[in-house]
């Protein structure tokens, strides 16, 4: 698919025109994530049965720039309650006013505090942390996205 949107976007774009994505598709019945991270910054996994932080790291190059993009996929084991974050390079490269970054090592630190509080709001709190670093003067975008893998539930239960 994402080799797909890649020739896609080559057949229109300008030369200097490039995307940044994550795809996942989740098997249910497997607890299974397969994903494509394409110059997206690393997804996030956090275990929620030891609160432990994995980076989903199998990494391939942007969309839209190259004919010849190769792209790999990752897979990762899932587990009820794990939890994924996603986020822009808006997020880890958000500086304080300083200039130090809050870096990928800063949000890994700010999710392993979050974690333990629960799923609702962590993404609030997140943010509320990075605006306190940076004391609410982002240069970039950010966005965030995070999902739990609950259970499957059954319609005829």
């Amino acid at each position: 698919m994402v080799r797909l949107l890649n020739d896609f976007l080559l057949g229109f774009s300008r030369l200097e025109t490039f995307a940044t994505l994550f795809v996942g598709v989740t098997d249910l019945a497997a607890w299974t994530l397969t994903y494509c991270s394409a110059g997206h910054p690393p997804a996030i996994l956090v275990r929620s049965a030891t609160s432990q932080v994995e980076t989903l790291d199998v990494q391939s190059g942007v969309v839209g720039a190259f004919h010849e993009m190769r792209y790999r996929n990752g897979t990762v084991r899932l587990e009820p309650g794990d939890m994924l974050l996603l986020y822009t390079d808006g997020t880890t490269e958000a500086r304080a006013l300083d200039g130090s970054f809050f870096g990928e090592d800063g949000l890994r630190d700010a999710v392993m505090s979050e974690f333990p509080r629960g799923f609702e709001g962590v993404l609030d709190r997140l943010l509320a942390r990075l605006d306190a670093f940076t004391e609410r003067h982002l240069d970039d975008d950010v966005a965030m996205v995070s999902l739990r893998f609950d259970g499957v539930r059954r319609e005829d239960a």
